[in-house]
């Protein structure tokens, strides 16, 4: 729980449950509220987990509930991104998740993705409220053994953002219209979409130039920030397919269910940043920000062929002609267009991970206390982005900017 969580009142959170008993026949209702034994980082919202008692139909009834709120102190609202990141997020709780429970159900292969259950919205200013089942009393938990997930949680990742692409090309063949609102409601990252991320990036940049002075990422770097709009609209504009994106696909926004130890299930989480792009850009951008390059020197093309596989077996029990649709050539002709992109956000999400980002109105949750600890913070963001330099010029994803 965050530290907005002061301002919000226990009468408000008893205003909003009250919503949900009566929309769910609940009698003589009174609720817990919880805590989470691991907390996922969400630097946009505030996250209450209750558990709803009372009796329907005569028979004892419990509900185990995640209230995400926006803070309803205007102060965290400055920015103008909690607004608009909780009217995207309502939008798909709203509408597109329960037209891809429709489809999932009708299509066999996506039969594991997962849909949390949505109990009551709210989109008034001040007070928008998304209240949703609590995987983690289902048994989904964050990964947060390490700071990097390990081969087994990462095919399993893959898998369900293949099924979560396949659910978008799907819902544009069979709802056309939803998908169109879809468009105009996640539209794509742009400096004109968001003005403050592009600042953000621009700053973050400009830190990567002093932490990588005199070293061979210099032009780069240099090149990245001169051309960062460029860079980043080609993840929409320079593709060959696009899809409603998650568009911050990382450990921290997936919960994983475990039997004997191994995950077995992956349920996505926080949907605030969901917008048009290439499918491209969320499975590069998930493999080099969750993973290590030990694993990606071993693993990348098998992580690759099962997203592939995964995406194409959905397609094809759709009747939906992937070859023609989305082909591998496609695809990896689109890596390559997406990677600048995904460079520059993941040194901006990297930064803020590795508790470098101290100041500010979205600051890291580490807090660094001596001069070592932020030395340590930056060793370790320089070590993860010399990694992913050198990876994404090996596989040849760099060339514009480095020529």
């Amino acid at each position: 729980m965050n530290d907005n969580t002061k301002y919000i009142r226990d009468e408000y959170i008893n205003s909003v449950l009250e919503k949900i008993a009566i929309k769910s026949d609940i009698e003589s209702w009174n609720y817990e509220k919880q805590f989470f034994q691991n907390v996922a980082q969400n630097y946009f919202g505030v996250i209450i987990p209750v558990k709803l008692n009372g009796k329907k139909e005569g028979k004892e009834i419990s509900l185990n509930l995640v209230l995400k709120l926006a803070p309803t102190d205007e102060r965290y609202r400055v920015s103008g991104a909690v607004t608009s990141f909780f009217q995207r997020e309502i939008f798909i709780y709203s509408d597109v998740l329960p037209s891809y429970r429709k489809i999932r159900n009708g299509i066999t292969t996506l039969s594991d993705f997962i849909v949390p259950e949505c109990y009551y919205l709210k989109k008034d200013y001040c007070e928008e409220v998304i209240t949703m089942q609590n995987m983690c009393a289902n048994g989904y938990m964050p990964f947060v053994n390490d700071s990097i997930l390990d081969i087994e949680h990462l095919v399993i990742s893959i898998k369900c953002l293949a099924n979560f692409h396949a659910l978008s090309f799907i819902l544009k063949k069979q709802e056309s219209h939803l998908f169109n609102i879809a468009q105009s409601t996640c539209v794509p990252l742009s400096r004109k979409a968001n003005e403050r991320f592009y600042t953000i990036l621009q700053d973050r940049l400009t830190k990567a130039l002093k932490v990588f002075s005199n070293t061979q990422y210099v032009p780069a770097l240099e090149r990245l920030q001169k051309d960062c709009d460029k860079f980043v609209e080609a993840c929409y504009k320079s593709v060959n397919a696009l899809v409603l994106c998650h568009g911050d696909i990382w450990k921290e926004n997936l919960l994983f269910k475990y039997e004997h130890g191994k995950p077995v299930s992956v349920c996505m989480i926080d949907y605030q940043t969901t917008r048009i792009s290439s499918p491209a850009y969320d499975v590069l951008y998930l493999i080099i920000s969750s993973s290590g390059q030990d694993l990606r020197s071993q693993h990348y093309k098998q992580l690759l062929d099962t997203y592939y596989q995964t995406l194409s077996e959905n397609l094809l029990e759709a009747e939906i002609p992937v070859n023609k649709i989305y082909s591998r050539q496609m695809f990896d002709a689109d890596l390559i267009a997406v990677a600048p992109a995904c460079l520059v956000i993941a040194n901006t999400a990297i930064w803020l991970s590795s508790g470098c980002q101290q100041e500010g109105h979205v600051k890291s949750k580490i807090v660094l206390e001596t001069e070592e600890d932020i030395q340590k913070a930056i060793c370790l963001y320089k070590n993860r982005m010399t990694a992913i330099f050198d990876d994404l010029i090996s596989y040849g994803y760099l060339k514009d900017i480095l020529e």
